[in-house]
């Protein structure tokens, strides 16, 4: 149960932050010069970002990230982002192929239960939920963008589909754990795992087709 309690708060806490603005090609290329140091970090960051990389972060301190902003320093910073986000596409894409295997295999589980199927739908399950937090984990640790848009665009409708696969994500976990004692959380827990899928897939569709 506290495995379950942790693994939920570490989905809530990192996909507050999962969809942040991921031009990072295009944010790169609008750094320009500034005359205080503080211009180059947005007002507006999740709170995660500012305790890493803001004026005061923690990486700061350490010495992960250099104390005083300049042009340069932040550019580099935004190097870094976009690689942490190029990681997020590729482990995003990962995790939307093992969603599908794990679905495949519940499927089949439900019509023909066996229990090396269901040891396989567990693997499956334990691969799933790692490769969704670490694609999260990549938005959420990033540096924070240069700006943050308040317009609506395809980011904006990205970041409100994942709060529909992150609440389908806990659902599922949970619902999967209570199956074998109540059988009849089968369909509730077959729902839950289909509006996820649909709901990630939708988001990264709107990564792909800007509108």
């Amino acid at each position: 149960m506290i495995k379950k309690l942790a693994f939920v708060l570490l989905l809530f806490l990192t996909y507050s932050g999962f969809s942040q603005e991921l031009e990072a090609d295009s944010l790169l290329q609008s750094l320009s010069i500034s005359e205080e140091p503080q211009s180059l970090l947005p007002e507006r960051m999740l709170i995660t970002q500012r305790m890493l990389w803001g004026q005061n972060g923690l990486y700061r301190k350490i010495g992960i990230a250099p104390k005083v902003l300049t042009n340069e320093t932040r550019a580099k910073e935004l190097k870094i982002r976009r690689t942490m986000f190029r990681i997020h596409q590729a482990m995003g894409l990962a995790t939307a192929a093992a969603m599908v295997a794990q679905g495949l295999v519940g499927a089949k589980l439900y019509t023909n239960y066996s229990d090396k199927r269901k040891q396989l739908h567990e693997g499956l399950a334990t691969g799933l939920n790692i490769g969704y937090a670490t694609t999260a984990l990549m938005a959420f640790t990033s540096p924070p963008p240069f700006i943050n848009r308040k317009k609506f665009d395809n980011i904006k409708l990205h970041k409100y589909l994942s709060y529909i696969h992150l609440t389908g994500m806990i659902s599922t976990n949970v619902l999967a754990g209570k199956i074998n004692d109540k059988p009849s959380l089968k369909p509730v827990h077959r729902a839950a795992a289909y509006t996820t899928f649909g709901a990630y897939m939708l988001a990264i569709a709107t990564i792909k087709f800007e509108f």
